[in-house]
């Protein structure tokens, strides 16, 4: 279950789901104008949540995307020991490639007008401007098929 940071008391760690929406032209979707940067969603998990179970409901609520087909790669970061004095709390995350059909894309993308669709070269030649790092990256081994199949470790 996704929880908001005004509702809840803080989880014992911060425990988050990126998503990277794909389309059927292998365009990302990105949500711009909040952060100064270009950034996938993400939503925060409660402690028990699991991380694709979080995905799945958090697509539900946000993008009403039901039964979302998630692709065969997905990203693992957690903050190791000597890091945690630098966010107060451990951090664990799944960045999870979702694949959307073209109604989907289609209806994102006119939810907000600071929602866009980024194919492979502009995801590569405008890398500095996203946030988290590393996106380009996983979604670019991930379309051009050069990744294996599971775990992605992202440090």
């Amino acid at each position: 279950m996704a929880i908001s940071h005004a509702s809840h008391a803080p989880p014992a760690s911060d425990r988050r789901v990126l998503l990277l929406l794909l389309d059927d032209q292998d365009r990302l979707m990105l949500c711009g104008g909040c952060c100064g940067d270009w950034t996938v969603p993400q939503a925060l998990l409660a402690d028990d949540t699991d991380f694709e179970d979080g995905a799945t409901q958090y697509l539900a609520e946000r993008f009403h995307i039901e039964n979302p087909r998630f692709g065969s790669v997905y990203g693992v970061h957690e903050t190791r020991e000597s890091e945690c004095w630098e966010h107060d709390r451990h951090t664990v995350s799944r960045v999870f490639i979702v694949r959307i059909s073209p109604e989907e894309s289609e209806s994102i993308q006119a939810m907000s007008p600071s929602h866009t669709r980024w194919g492979i070269s502009e995801l590569k030649s405008r890398h500095q401007e996203m946030t988290p790092e590393g996106v380009t990256l996983l979604v670019s081994g991930y379309v051009e098929g050069w990744l294996p199949d599971g775990p992605v470790s992202l440090y």
